[in-house]
């Protein structure tokens, strides 16, 4: 899928029948540096994010396909209603993550984020709620639009003041890449290594065994 989720990607998690590439997560300066639960570490980041990622395409491929189904298929608006399901699944995670004492760092979770979304815009199109071409717009929108949703979900405790304000920061910096990159390109742009390495914890991410949170 062309467009900001594909630029600049890394290589992504092997899952079946449904390979992705994932995109890095813009970088922000925003919350107190060297807080593992806020901050990037440089060597950690790409093991930490891989376990994450698939954590997230195993529930949702997995436990959670039923539900991911049935939210899909209600509603005019399948940008809203893949926001929802992204955000479900997000905060599910978040919360396995919190029931071992875990946190994720947003550069981490909003780096994972960009592949699930990929992946919920894969099933929202083989359910023909969304075009197989020129798709891109709408799942950009969603995931932007469930990263937000999943910071209004997760209560104050979970989540530290900083951790908000760089969710927020990230969901900015994409806006802005997007607003300056135009007109969608017809073809993929090359893909780049990846700078930025992500991630403090979430080292193995468990599929969660609980039903998606968020109220789809």
């Amino acid at each position: 899928m062309p467009g900001l989720l594909s630029r600049g990607a890394a290589p992504a998690p092997q899952r079946s029948a449904r390979p992705q590439q994932a995109a890095p997560a813009p970088q922000a300066q925003s919350g107190q540096p060297n807080d593992p639960r806020t901050d990037q570490h440089p060597d950690q980041g790409r093991q930490q994010y891989e376990h994450l990622t698939q954590a997230m395409l195993n529930y949702l491929y997995g436990p959670g396909l039923d539900q991911v189904h049935a939210a899909l298929s209600h509603g005019d608006n399948a940008t809203q209603r893949m926001a929802v399901v992204i955000s479900s699944v997000l905060l599910t995670i978040q919360q396995s993550l919190a029931a071992q004492g875990k946190t994720v760092p947003p550069g981490v979770m909003f780096q994972a984020a960009m592949e699930l979304a990929k992946a919920v815009g894969e099933i929202a199109v083989e359910m023909g709620r969304l075009p197989k071409e020129g798709s891109g717009d709408a799942i950009e929108t969603a995931f932007m639009a469930g990263v937000g949703r999943f910071g209004q979900l997760v209560s104050d405790s979970a989540m530290t003041r900083e951790q908000r304000q760089r969710y927020a920061d990230l969901i900015k910096t994409m806006k802005a890449l997007k607003q300056q990159a135009g007109p969608r390109e017809t073809q993929e742009p090359r893909r780049q290594e990846q700078d930025e390495p992500m991630g403090q914890e979430a080292r193995e991410a468990p599929m969660p065994r609980q039903p998606m949170q968020g109220g789809m």
